[in-house]
């Protein structure tokens, strides 16, 4: 019997391991795991399980020392003291609980058949990331066929192992593992005829209609079914002159829409784009959800500062390696922050681009999904952010301390300065006179002085002029021409000066690229652009339109960060305080171009994964398998009666069988294959039938009788076949004695008699 607990434990372990290293060969999956999901789903739960299993000298309290102790090391080694250790310690013990009930007590052991749903969620959960695009869902095409045939076999083999730990009566000589094996063979062969070749198709294919629709200009409210006065107000955009041109809103056929390096996809933070005639119109990039706003989405974080190329994006920052990674499962920031003045906010956007745009600061990112009938704005993100939720001006007004000594250790990349020396005296001279005027001013004695100095700094540009250009262009020479020459730039001039200046203050600092999603860049025509694909995109139907916010290229932005002590990294808007664009300098006024959804059309052939189907199949497996056992039972029952008429040794033994067979059925006791039939017989009731006259003392028992006569049969040389013979009718006499008299009465146990099963122990 600790030989087949061991395989059925070993199976049990080849299990889960199968299903959890999946994620290492989904080859649209860059990251699977981190170092705590290494540790915690391939050495704390594996560990624990065999912590549980194998078999230890004293008491049970030893055992569970020897198996929490090293939990909690592993623990604290996966998340560190804090919170992030919660998760791999729950988990390691809930896996040392379950083995342990499983194989030591299974009477306590049930919970353990939540085990195989939980490795099919597992495998659904793959099935749903080979939606993430169209990349990941052509390269996991094959991958993906497997997986759900892999989620029905090691579902119905798992749970055939627990079934096997709790009910150990079935596990008899080599038949259990033959058992396992043979029926999740059987349910993999099935699923693979059963199912059609094409069941699964994984393979995205956009633009399948040929025919293309005209584009849409200035449509009405009434096409949008929403009245003029639906916001009422309750959010700030734009003011724009009475008398002069607002955006128009415009639509473009799905199927027309450009692809990603072509327009409307945002390039750099230009906002807009200006080829041919399109110079005019703004493309929508994606869809934000957010009970916060504004919301600064970054993709970029530029903290190494080149004397030549100034702000470059900082190798050894991990923000700039998430957006792009493939994640299996959510990301989590397990380090406390410890900053005031956050919240904790879910953000959602529909997007036309594949990378994750992250306010910050993340604290859990899921992988990214597929979305369906939502046109060009295919990739699903949701993000959940702690973000600053107060003005970060109003900081000035509170005592905001100065850099300790261990945060001027932990940022001093953040203020790095490795300018030449003329462009150091140029730029510490403007920040020399930005302080100058801001003390003229006397606010500098009613503010904190580490914020005075940020708002110098932000006051200081009230004479530039903010416009819209494509010169991206993030050079010190052109940053220093910015700032003495042409005082005429837009948000990649002001935001890496600020941070420049920052950085001469005193102050770390550092730039992030993404887009902005706020609702003073609200106008009319975004409004209404989004009340159209609110109505056509059913997933935006689940968010408030006050809280959604259409963003387009020309919201590409750049902005400043600077480090307050307390706070944290916060997010400012450099230019709140330069001259504000007018005309079309201002690409947030040019005419809004939103895709139009086309209903009929199936964008993609990704399905979603089939519980009825599966569901169907896996109950036609086991209608089939139940089909199958009675025929085996029945039919056994006949070739033993058939068997038991030839008299001799061979009839005897089939009797025997047969006797077995229907006891099992009515109920009586499993004969273990180590005992023989004199030694069953003493399990069995002794006054089952009492062969003595009435109150009389008893004598043998049928049984006792049977199992007397079919040991003389089966090892007894005869002298000849009529004592044989009569010996052989003996033993069927005592046959019927025992049936009569086991047989229980009444109507339940009749059915319970025709359908049992439990015959088939003695396969």
């Amino acid at each position: 019997m600790k030989k087949k607990l061991a395989v059925l434990f070993g199976l049990r372990l080849f299990f889960w391991l199968s299903v959890v290293s999946i994620p290492f060969f989904h080859p649209g999956i860059s990251v699977s795991y981190d170092r705590a999901g290494l540790l915690q789903w391939f050495l704390i739960v594996p560990f624990e399980a065999f912590a549980a299993f194998l078999p230890v000298r004293g008491k049970a309290s030893v055992r569970f020392f020897l198996a929490v102790l090293p939990l909690l090391v592993f623990s604290i080694f996966a998340g560190g003291f804090g919170p992030g250790a919660f998760l791999p310690f729950c988990t390691g013990l809930a896996s040392f609980v379950l083995t342990f009930l499983l194989f030591r007590y299974p009477r306590w052991g049930k919970l353990s058949m939540a085990e195989p749903f939980l490795l099919a969620w597992i495998c659904f959960r793959l099935l749903v990331f080979s939606r993430s695009g169209e990349e990941a869902a052509g390269e996991s095409m094959g991958l993906t066929q497997i997986i759900l045939v892999w989620t029905a076999a090691v579902f119905l083999l798992h749970s055939l192992v627990v079934y096997f730990c709790l009910y150990r009566g079935g596990l008899s000589g080599s038949r259990g593992e033959t058992a396992i094996f043979a029926f999740g063979f059987a349910a993999a062969l099935a699923l693979v005829f059963i199912l059609p070749a094409d069941f699964v198709r994984n393979q995205v294919i956009a633009n399948l209609l040929p025919d293309r629709i005209d584009e849409l200009s200035k449509p009405d409210d009434n096409d949008w079914g929403i009245p003029d006065n639906r916001r009422g107000g309750s959010r700030r955009t734009i003011p724009g002159d009475e008398g002069g041109r607002q955006p128009d809103l415009r639509g473009l056929s799905e199927h027309d829409w450009p692809d990603e390096n072509g327009k409307g996809r945002g390039k750099g933070n230009s906002g807009g784009n200006s080829k041919g005639g399109e110079e005019r119109r703004q493309y929508t990039v994606m869809v934000v959800a957010s009970g916060q706003e504004p919301v600064y989405m970054g993709d970029s974080f530029r903290g190494r500062l080149d004397p030549v190329r100034g702000f470059l994006p900082s190798q050894d920052e991990p923000l700039n390696t998430l957006p792009l990674t493939r994640l299996f499962n959510t990301w989590f920031d397990t380090v406390p922050s410890g900053d005031m003045g956050r919240k904790r906010v879910e953000v959602f956007s529909l997007s036309i681009l594949p990378q994750n745009f992250l306010p910050y600061r993340p604290f859990a990112l899921e992988p990214t999904v597929l979305s369906e009938g939502s046109g060009p704005l295919r990739y699903a993100h949701r993000v959940f952010s702690e973000m600053h939720t107060e003005n970060p001006l109003n900081l000035v007004f509170s005592p905001v301390r100065d850099l300790s000594g261990v945060e001027r250790v932990s940022f001093a990349p953040y203020l790095e300065v490795p300018l030449a020396e003329g462009d150091r005296e140029i730029f510490g001279a403007y920040l020399g006179d930005a302080l100058e005027r801001w003390d003229a001013m006397g606010a500098a004695a009613s503010s904190d002085e580490y914020m005075g100095k940020i708002l110098a700094i932000l006051t200081s540009f009230e004479d530039y002029q903010y416009t819209i250009n494509d010169n991206d262009n993030y050079s010190i020479a052109a940053l220093r021409e910015f700032l003495l020459d042409t005082k005429d730039g837009d948000c990649v001039e002001f935001s890496n000066v600020a941070a420049l200046l920052g950085r001469l203050a005193g102050i770390p600092s550092r730039v992030v690229t993404g887009y902005l999603a706020a609702g003073d860049l609200q106008t009319r025509a975004h409004r209404r652009g989004l009340a159209a694909l609110r109505s056509r995109i059913k997933v935006l139907q689940n968010y408030s339109p006050d809280d959604l916010y259409l963003v387009t290229d020309a919201h590409a932005h750049s902005w400043p960060q600077f480090y307050i002590p307390g706070y944290g990294w916060i997010d400012f808007e450099s230019t709140e305080f330069a001259i504000p664009p007018f005309g079309m300098g201002d690409g947030n006024m040019r005419d809004v171009v939103i895709p139009l959804i086309d209903e009929t059309k199936v964008f993609s052939q990704v399905r979603a994964f089939p519980w009825r189907a599966v569901l169907r199949t896996a109950g036609l497996l086991a209608l089939a398998a139940l089909l199958c056992a009675y025929a085996i039972r029945y039919g056994r029952e006949l070739f033993l009666r058939a068997g038991a008429r030839r008299g001799g040794r061979a009839g005897s033994r089939s009797l025997y069988l047969l006797l077995l067979a229907r006891l099992a059925a009515d109920g009586k006791p499993i004969k273990p294959a180590a005992k023989t039939a004199a030694e069953y017989a003493q399990l069995f009731p002794a006054a089952l039938l009492p062969r003595g006259g009435s109150g009389g003392p008893p004598s043998a028992s049928p049984f006792e009788a049977f199992a007397a006569l079919y040991t003389e049969l089966r090892w007894r040389e005869f002298g000849g076949a009529a004592e044989q013979a009569e010996r052989f009718g003996e033993l069927k006499e005592e046959y019927r004695k025992i049936i009569k008299a086991t047989r229980r009465r009444g109507i339940p146990a009749f059915f319970i008699r025709i359908f049992s099963l439990r015959g088939l122990a003695y396969l």
